[in-house]
């Protein structure tokens, strides 16, 4: 049976806005649509609040979620465990909202299959850099990336990039405004 609400994926490589563009669509649209928030095993950095940042469990509560069967999807990442839970879907769901997951290419390779499988519509969002070169600008201007980080990211950048045509959607992020007009487009002529 197909679930009413339709689940969005925004994805896209690091450093491309998907973030950005998100600030921009949940700010005017809160009451439709709202993000997953992810679970994790790891420490809180400062100012990361549980619940709104992440959900952050013990590696015991993590693993016992993963054999009740309650994570949709999940990775182990440098010795900590990411991954959502079926709780919060549901929680958004309850609240009359659309989710919306914010992952990369893998988390969506791994994500669209088990939503469908639990009913849920589907539809996935590739956000691209207008150029790599832009891309890489803007990786530096964040300021948080020593040049051999910055390559590893660009390196990375144009492998997920590839990914693209598996997306129903690809949306160049060129201008802020243009890119959060066309995302909002998609999510809000299907829900």
């Amino acid at each position: 049976m197909e679930n009413q609400y339709t689940v969005f994926i925004l994805s896209g490589p690091s450093g491309v806005g998907k973030t950005t563009v998100w600030d921009e669509i949940r700010s005017k649209h809160v009451d439709r649509v709202e993000r997953i928030v992810t679970t994790t095993t790891r420490a809180p950095r400062p100012g990361e609040v549980h619940g709104t940042h992440y959900y952050f469990l013990s590696k015991g509560e993590f693993e016992s979620k993963i054999v009740a069967g309650e994570m949709i999807e999940y990775a182990l990442v440098h010795g900590n465990y990411y991954g959502s839970s079926s709780e919060e879907l549901e929680r958004i769901v309850s609240h009359g909202k659309n989710p919306v997951y914010i992952v990369d290419p893998q988390g969506m390779a791994h994500l669209r299959p088990e939503l469908m499988r639990r009913g849920y519509r589907v539809s996935t969002v590739f956000l691209m850099p207008p150029s790599i070169d832009e891309l890489k600008s803007r990786l530096r201007g964040r300021g948080t990336e020593d040049d051999d980080s910055l390559n590893i990211r660009l390196a990375n950048a144009m492998v997920e990039m590839e990914e693209k045509d598996f997306y129903d959607y690809q949306i160049v992020n060129d201008a802020l405004e243009n890119a959060v007009a066309k995302v909002g487009a998609v999510m809000f002529a299907r829900s």
